[in-house]
């Protein structure tokens, strides 16, 4: 069963690999800018600057390194919207610390940073050898994270239905059309002998507009207005569809800023979920005692 698995029925114990703290350990810092970065495309500095800026559009970067020689550490950047007369040292500006990450950072860490700008240069060691852009959140280790998140996120709204509706309470609650369709893919799983409840039926849309019925469960969530936390928790699904159907951008329908703050929203409030159900497990975990021996 869907909760099953994630925490026992029996003790309350919560399961490995639940955790946003756990997701975020395997992911969140297992997954690194070294993974999606690109190297930094360079252009000399005493070469023309308007030969480089066709170069750089033809090539569709919007920014390069500046080298003085080939083989040379990188002494600064351009923009290719500034290069116009003169050479490409003309247009050149430092890479300041701030504009500069480890090619180490975890994607939490890394996404932050691209909120506040549309790239960050990465080093390698101690050169900057590499540029991460907003773009480089569309590859599938970036994807593998945000869906990871997502699917726990709507994992702890089930696990709130299931502790504001009790006994399927909920049921009546749902308009006749989704009723129906969470009757039919009970029945369909159960042809197919998978084991599993009514609640494990119900699309996120469903569990969505559940939770946000119960204004204790928005206050504890920390979720704000039922308008304000129903168009998060739809932009939610629909950034969780997107990338399981695969498609190409992530921000299609907003902007990377938007995007990005959708994910920190949703970080906090599993967190905070997290919390909660941390405390509310804790007493059986300790309680349960019927003889059996933990290994490890």
């Amino acid at each position: 069963m869907g909760h099953q698995l994630w925490i026992s029925p029996v003790t309350g114990y919560r399961r490995k690999g639940t955790r946003l703290a756990e997701l975020r350990d395997l992911l969140g810092a297992g997954i690194t800018a070294r993974a999606i970065l690109e190297p930094l495309q360079c252009c000399p500095e005493e070469a023309p600057a308007i030969e480089m800026a066709s170069v750089l559009q033809r090539r569709d970067f919007d920014v390069a390194g500046v080298k003085p020689v080939q083989g040379e550490a990188v002494t600064g950047f351009v923009a290719r919207e500034e290069l116009k007369d003169g050479a490409v040292k003309d247009h050149a500006q430092p890479i300041t610390s701030e504009l500069l990450i480890s090619d180490s950072t975890p994607l939490p860490l890394l996404l932050s940073e691209l909120k506040k700008r549309e790239h960050t240069f990465v080093l390698i060691g101690s050169e900057v050898r590499g540029i991460v852009t907003r773009a480089d959140l569309n590859k599938p280790p970036a994807r593998v994270y945000l869906f990871g998140l997502i699917s726990l996120l709507e994992m702890h709204l089930a696990f709130w239905v299931r502790v504001a509706y009790p006994e399927e309470s909920w049921f009546g609650e749902l308009r006749a059309a989704r009723q129906e369709k969470a009757l039919q893919l009970h029945e369909e799983r159960c042809n197919r002998n998978l084991e599993t409840t009514l609640l494990e039926c119900l699309q996120f849309c469903d569990k969505r507009d559940l939770v946000l019925a119960r204004k204790e469960l928005r206050e504890k969530l920390a979720l704000g207005g039922r308008t304000a936390a129903g168009r998060m928790l739809t932009r939610s699904e629909d950034l969780r569809n997107v990338i399981a159907h695969s498609q190409q951008y992530l921000a299609r329908d907003s902007s990377w800023r938007e995007t990005i703050d959708l994910v920190e929203w949703v970080e906090r409030v599993v967190s905070l979920s997290d919390d909660y159900i941390e405390r509310r497990v804790a007493e059986p975990s300790i309680r349960a005692n019927d003889g059996l021996w933990v290994s490890a």
